[in-house]
């Protein structure tokens, strides 16, 4: 079974505001986004996406 809730309860709680998931689409980053309106989640999936993302980081 997978915790996904706990776990983004868990990261919230631990201080993280924004999320990054890496790969196709933006369900993970939408789940967490309906578990807890304050985080913010951006989806990478691309490699054009990840050298945009890169030097934010």
């Amino acid at each position: 079974m997978v915790r996904w809730r706990e776990s983004v309860l868990y990261m919230k709680s631990l201080g993280v505001r924004e999320l990054v998931e890496v790969g196709a689409g933006k369900v993970l980053s939408g789940l967490a986004r309906r578990i807890d309106r304050e985080l913010s989640g951006i989806s990478v999936g691309t490699p054009a996406d990840i050298e945009a993302f890169a030097p934010t980081v």
